[in-house]
């Protein structure tokens, strides 16, 4: 569903067995889960389910409005709305950082100028981590082939920053012996914009792209290319 729905931040199900019924949600920390009802004996909470299902507005219920799927995708950016081109990569984990990475235009059709096409990077961030990668980047800006930030951003739901933490009050997460992850979206523009490794023309050009990444007098190792 998560891969199917770029613009879905969680989601809830219902689970029936043997006259019980649960609500279950999921995100990129993981699911919880309600308690089992009779369905007999409290069908009262089961309406008021169905009756959000129905009616309650979708980002309620998971949608992002940040990313607008409609004919020619849209995705935001603090103020600033960014025409998809392309997928780059998606992450197939439900927990954890979940990246989605896009190529983007800041208008359309996109064309070939390096000014107009960006890559915008979607992930949601553990907010235990001492350095963020837009902070590991402004370091390394002055460094020969390490992209540039143009723009950061933590997405925002409902006036507050979109956090996991939201859906997992802490009396409710109390009655869990473990943890929980606690993660921040966060969206980056990254200039400039290049094609993936997997597109290369030729064996010699994937070659290159790795020599590129050990010549030089710095060395920069990114772990998701490692």
């Amino acid at each position: 569903m998560f891969d199917a729905q770029p613009n879905r931040a969680f989601s809830y199900s219902l689970s029936f067995h043997t006259g019980q019924y649960r609500l279950y949600m999921y995100d990129r920390a993981g699911g919880v889960y309600s308690r089992s009802y009779d369905l007999h004996e409290s069908p009262l909470p089961l309406l008021r389910i169905l009756c959000a299902t129905a009616f309650a507005p979708a980002s309620w219920l998971g949608m992002d409005d940040t990313f607008d799927c409609r004919l020619h995708p849209v995705i935001t950016v603090d103020a600033t709305q960014y025409f998809i081109i392309a997928k780059c990569f998606s992450s197939s984990v439900i927990r954890g950082r979940a990246t989605n990475v896009w190529f983007v235009a800041k208008s359309i059709p996109a064309g070939s100028d390096p000014n107009n096409i960006f890559v915008v990077k979607d992930s949601w961030v553990n907010v235990e981590r001492q350095l963020s990668e837009e902070q590991i980047l402004e370091a390394l800006k002055d460094v020969e082939c390490v992209p540039k930030v143009k723009e950061a951003w933590t997405v925002q739901r409902d006036g507050q920053d979109d956090s996991t933490s939201l859906r997992r009050p802490a009396a409710f997460m109390s009655h869990f012996q473990r943890p929980c992850d606690h993660r921040t979206r966060r969206r980056l523009v990254l200039t400039p914009a290049g094609r993936p490794i997997t597109h290369a023309a030729s064996p010699l050009e994937v070659v290159t792209c790795l020599l590129d990444l050990v010549i030089g007098k710095e060395f920069v190792f990114h772990f998701d290319v490692v």
